[in-house]
């Protein structure tokens, strides 16, 4: 077995509360730096009937676009296959824009890992703060979950 030295200095500079303090989000980077927002719908928590989903942020909060950022990219995956006793489609975007990320896509497009860029409307500017959702129309989900990676920068 070997044995290092150890450096008391160097291991408190390590130390995990230094860490959680310092830790780069969002809100710690400045307005030229891309930001990234990550949007859930998950059936076996938001159900599945037609209509405006709000998606939510990965801990569970209703997820919104900041005023003022301009929505550069957007991607989307299919974490479980959609399904639905009928047609349904599914269309990705804001509430007010039920498209902007992409138009309303069938059921057999979105299988389980699936992914899509999201583009139609994009380059985007948000007025407001702004929730995204999925649009179910046609027949209602009967399974899923799509993730929504949004990507942007503020605006002025």
């Amino acid at each position: 077995m070997i044995y290092l030295a150890q450096n008391r200095k160097f291991q408190d500079f390590f130390e995990t509360k230094y860490l959680a303090d310092d830790a780069v989000t969002n809100a710690k980077t400045d307005g030229a730096a891309d930001k990234y927002l990550e949007a859930v719908y998950d059936f076996s928590v938001d159900g599945g009937a037609v209509g405006a989903v709000p998606m939510k942020d990965t801990s569970g909060q209703p997820l919104q676009i900041p005023e003022k950022a301009i929505v550069i990219s957007s991607h989307i995956e299919i974490e479980a296959a959609c399904t639905s006793s009928g047609s349904a489609t599914v269309a990705f975007g804001l509430i007010g824009n039920s498209d902007a990320f992409k138009a309303a896509t069938g059921k057999a497009s979105l299988t389980l890992d699936a992914v899509f860029a999201g583009s139609n409307d994009l380059p985007l500017k948000m007025a407001a703060p702004t929730p995204v959702a999925v649009t179910i129309a046609t027949a209602a989900l009967t399974a899923g979950k799509i993730r929504l990676f949004i990507k942007y920068i503020e605006g002025n």
